[in-house]
């Protein structure tokens, strides 16, 4: 189930999404839909673990899926920066780039997701403060707002977000939907202390 799932979610999106068809547009766009969801999955079970505990099973796979939207984000980078800019980082980060605001968002996210990634092992829980440990863990959520803003930003199109296909359009609300129930949880626990 550790990989099972991220492999399934891949297929899903590659036979569903963008009917088999492997071109660089839909490969980016694949890997990007498949890392934002392994992100929201991922995060999802702490909170519905609360609401059912039956699915405490689940938090045992947490690590490995979310080690795996980090390298489908990090494969979504890699091929934007082959495909869109040919090899030149440099204009990842040209202000005078229209989705410069958008590129911004996924370059913070996959940044805050690589140092989770890195502390996500049993050396760095050993030698970080348990506190300081499981805030970097929880800076997740901050991934997930920035990697949904990512979406937002670069799939507008003058102005106007847009998302043709049906499976986007269920990523991006799924994706959002996650942390609204995030922020919901947290509201509930600070006010029953």
């Amino acid at each position: 189930a550790d990989w099972g799932v991220p492999v399934l979610v891949f297929i899903f999106y590659f036979k569903f999404y963008n009917a088999g068809v492997v071109s660089p547009s839909e490969m980016v766009k694949t890997t990007g839909l498949v890392s934002i969801s392994l992100l929201a999955i991922t995060l999802l079970i702490g909170p519905v673990c609360r609401f059912v505990p039956a699915l405490n099973i689940l938090k045992a796979h947490r690590k490995a899926w979310g080690i795996s939207s980090f390298l489908f984000a990090l494969a979504h980078l890699l091929l934007v920066v082959n495909f869109y800019y040919k090899l030149n980082i440099l204009k990842l980060v040209n202000t005078a780039n229209p989705k410069f605001s958008g590129l911004l968002a996924g370059l913070a996210s996959l940044g805050i997701l690589l140092v989770v990634t890195l502390t996500s092992n049993k050396t760095m829980l050993t030698k970080l403060n348990p506190r300081v440990w499981k805030m970097i863990q929880t800076t997740s959520y901050i991934a997930l707002i920035l990697a949904v803003l990512h979406f937002f930003l670069i799939e507008q199109k003058n102005g106007v977000f847009v998302i043709k296909r049906q499976f986007g359009l269920v990523t991006f609300y799924f994706a959002a939907g996650v942390v609204v129930v995030r922020f919901i949880v947290m509201f509930l626990s600070n006010r029953r202390k």
